[in-house]
């Protein structure tokens, strides 16, 4: 009999302490709101900046209150014609030199994430004009209710990416090999 108590005593415990414990459960977020994803370079003119308002992305992540706990999958896919510069001739020549036409979206899908507090060391793969390659970088983080903002960069090359650099005014104008892509996302926890 002093057997059964004693099981009996440590399941109640048991089930004690795991109601006592914060609730994590891994959520689906979507992309939604104000986005800012802006990819910046040189030129022997002046230095550019295209930015799209209208990436498409989604993520399964797991919250223990305000931190993230564990990112199990995130995308996001920036449609090439979303690219604007205010300068119709400069968007044309970059969706030239990213290839539009067949290659329409630059992508990025997430292989693996190490939370450190507020910010993520972020391992991925990232496809551009038909080219794939793994990227790292860092990226701060802040949740508020049931959204969480990301803000980061990285540093690319046209080269990287088997791109030739965009040139203007029959190749009087060129630009520079490095790129930096930027970004500040906000991901909304969806009702799925």
């Amino acid at each position: 009999m002093k057997r059964f108590i004693k099981i009996e005593t440590y399941f109640l415990l048991l089930a004690v302490v795991a109601l006592s414990l914060p609730a994590t459960a891994q959520q689906h977020y979507e992309l939604m709101g104000s986005q800012s994803l802006k990819v910046a370079g040189t030129s022997t003119l002046h230095d550019w900046e295209m930015v799209s308002e209208k990436p498409e992305g989604s993520a399964s992540i797991t919250l223990s209150g305000e931190r993230i706990k564990e990112i199990v999958s995130l995308s996001v896919t920036i449609p090439v014609n979303t690219l604007k510069s205010g300068k119709s001739g400069m968007d044309e020549n970059a969706y030239k030199a990213l290839r539009a036409k067949q290659h329409p979206n630059i992508h990025f899908e997430l292989t693996r994430a190490q939370v450190d507090d507020l910010t993520i060391f972020a391992g991925g793969r990232l496809t551009i004009a038909g080219t794939t390659r793994p990227v790292e970088f860092k990226v701060d983080y802040r949740v508020s209710g049931k959204n969480i903002r990301f803000k980061g960069s990285l540093p690319v090359t046209f080269s990287q990416f088997n791109m030739d650099p965009p040139t203007a005014v029959f190749g009087t104008i060129k630009t520079g090999n490095d790129l930096k892509i930027s970004f500040e996302t906000f991901f909304k926890q969806s009702n799925n």
